[in-house]
């Protein structure tokens, strides 16, 4: 590989982290996009890149945000542990399921994706409190 190909793929690595931390967006929904269309590589590589990119960006950010107070730690152990499941599922269905599929998929969670940044949001203001247990909070205090 040639050296101005690894600076490009570095530049497109950081650009895409920067903007899915700054979105609050896995960085792998720009990843995988880029090594596809402008790196030509194979859809399943570029899955492969994409999650060891989310891990590291995760846990990069990860400290400031329990240093910050921002993690529900008991929310996130539930979602973590229903994404491990997920990740293997997925892991073993890889040879199983159609690149065209997996094309398909992606565009259609790309389209949710802009669809949901983009619709405006309306603030909800409750004046009666509720006095029951929500899954933000799980049990828990908010912080």
């Amino acid at each position: 590989m040639e050296l101005s190909t690894v600076f490009l793929l570095f530049i497109a690595a950081l650009g895409a982290s920067a903007l899915g931390g700054l979105l609050g967006m896995a960085s792998g929904i720009f990843i995988v996009p880029i090594l596809t269309i402008f790196f030509g590589v194979d859809i399943h590589t570029a899955i492969g890149a994409s999650l060891v990119s989310v891990i590291a960006c995760s846990c990069g950010s990860a400290a400031s945000f329990l240093k910050e107070r921002l993690t529900n730690v008991r929310l996130a152990v539930v979602l973590e542990s229903a994404t491990t499941l997920g990740a293997l599922s997925g892991a073993l269905m890889i040879g199983i399921v159609p690149t065209t599929f997996l094309y398909g998929l992606f565009a259609f969670i790309l389209f949710v994706s802009a669809q949901q940044m983009l619709a405006r949001r309306r603030e909800v203001i409750n004046s009666v409190e509720d006095d029951h247990k929500n899954w933000g909070t799980l049990g828990g205090r908010e912080n």
